[in-house]
């Protein structure tokens, strides 16, 4: 499972780095402008990923493991999901004007169209998500890996291609088309054919289990795009440009936890399907200790080397604070992730469900709080706060048996001192080679001290 994981979690961060050059390209041409409007409408495709990879994916990779695991799975069940992404297209479609009138004057109803085009990609996002758990049902990780990077690299190009041609709409306008070749490469990989039936009772069964899932997956959207559009409200599209160059960044932090979670997931459903209690255990404690030890050090050079990356990466360094405390919450979400991700397995996603629930309604309350007065840095206070909340009621509901050593965190120490020392240097290469040095040096002692590269490449 690790090995398949690491895999995994390589092409993620991969097409992490691409979301960068995704930002950069529509930033160089959209203008501050226009990519501030952007910004606020990206939380539309955070919706369609965390419905599709937080929801729909893994519902449909359960469901189809556990009928690998009694013979082959040849059936349409999985499709009933399509009604979902067309009812979330509607709603948002209606609402997109009432979300125009939310925002300040700063961006004005020339964003309602540009808007509505991007919840047209839900449907087309639900698709790609409903082969990409088949494919993760059936254990076949390196299949997604390659459909996620053609996603990713697809949404680039045609990004750039027709922002020039048409501007914002344009732009928003190649996620959904990124998303319809994406689903055409797995359609004919999963060779839909005779033999194929539909399992009505199998599909409202898997429908009934997702939706308390859903509702997690809303609660995540929240929690993860409250800010920036509160932030939208108070103030101009200068500071959402400005954050919206922080929110990826510190999402490079729960990468590998996806990845794990993605496989932890039918793991702990066939395992439950066959009543192997105790492996049960063993396999939960392992992979949260696995999901700590490897998504601590990405955040702990994030928080240190924050201003350097932000400059490096996008020529600013006006929002190095925020970052810092957002790379924490990230880390916080990580190891929420997983634990959530095992619970769902269990066939318990009503506890995740409750959880991230209630504190998306503390992250809402709280950036009507801190936002207003604190801007950039109340916005990441806001959702680091309600992340680290998740987190500790999950623990405390979850407990594992296993629990990693927590003085790792002492290694931040050396480099914030380099950093304090060192700062920013010389121009933008000479900056990214030494930082990228001392971080790999810092990777290599602290995964050596904790033995983290035997367990990911040979468990």
């Amino acid at each position: 499972m690790y090995r398949k994981t690491t895999y995994l979690f390589i092409v993620n961060s991969i097409n992490r780095f691409l979301n960068f050059f995704l930002r950069i390209a529509l930033r160089a041409v959209l203008g501050a402008n226009g990519f501030g409007i952007i910004a606020v409408i990206l939380p539309v495709q955070n919706l369609i990923l965390t419905v599709t990879s937080y929801a729909t994916s893994p519902s449909v990779s359960k469901f189809v493991s556990e009928d690998e695991a009694s013979g082959e799975f040849k059936d349409l069940y999985p499709f009933a999901f399509i009604f979902v992404g067309v009812l979330l297209f509607i709603f948002g479609y209606l609402a997109a004007p009432g979300f125009a009138s939310f925002l300040s004057e700063d961006f004005g109803e020339e964003i309602v169209t540009p808007l509505r085009v991007m919840f047209l990609g839900i449907p087309f996002g639900v698709l790609f998500s409903i082969f990409t758990g088949i494919f993760f049902g059936k254990q076949r990780a390196k299949m997604v890996a390659i459909a996620l990077f053609i996603v990713q690299s697809c949404t680039i190009v045609l990004a750039y291609v027709m922002g020039i041609e048409y501007g914002v709409s344009g732009s928003v306008i190649s996620f959904f088309m990124a998303y319809a070749i994406g689903t055409a490469f797995l359609f004919f990989r999963l060779g839909l054919g005779r033999g194929w039936s539909l399992d009505w009772a199998r599909a409202k069964a898997m429908l009934m289990f997702s939706m308390p899932v859903i509702v997690t997956s809303l609660a995540i959207v929240t929690i993860f795009q409250v800010d920036i559009v509160v932030l939208g409200r108070y103030y101009t599209t200068t500071e959402t440009s400005l954050y919206g160059l922080v929110t990826p960044t510190a999402r490079l932090v729960p990468a590998f936890a996806v990845a794990l979670s993605s496989m932890l997931l039918p793991k702990m459903s066939s395992l439950k399907a066959t009543n192997s209690h105790e492996e049960i255990e063993s396999t939960f404690s392992k992979a949260f200790e696995v999901g700590f030890l490897v998504s601590l050090p990405f955040a702990l050079l994030i928080f240190s080397f924050a201003r350097e990356i932000l400059y490096v990466l996008f020529d600013s360094v006006d929002a190095t604070q925020s970052l810092m405390v957002l790379s924490i919450g990230m880390f916080f979400y990580s190891m929420y992730y997983l634990i959530s991700s095992s619970l769902q397995g269990l066939g318990r996603p009503r506890i995740p469900m409750y959880i991230l629930t209630s504190c998306a309604v503390l992250d809402v309350v709280l950036c009507f709080l801190l936002i207003p007065d604190n801007s950039l840095l109340g916005a990441a206070g806001a959702t680091s706060i309600s992340m680290f909340t998740a987190f500790a009621m999950i623990f405390i509901y979850s407990r594992p048996k296993t629990v990693p050593k927590v003085l790792n965190v002492a290694s931040v120490i050396p480099l914030l001192l380099f950093e304090r020392y060192v700062g920013v240097l010389d121009g933008k290469v000479l900056t990214l080679l030494v930082y990228s040095l001392v971080g790999l040096i810092y990777l290599y002692v602290y995964n050596r001290y904790n033995g983290v590269l035997d367990v990911v490449i040979n468990g």
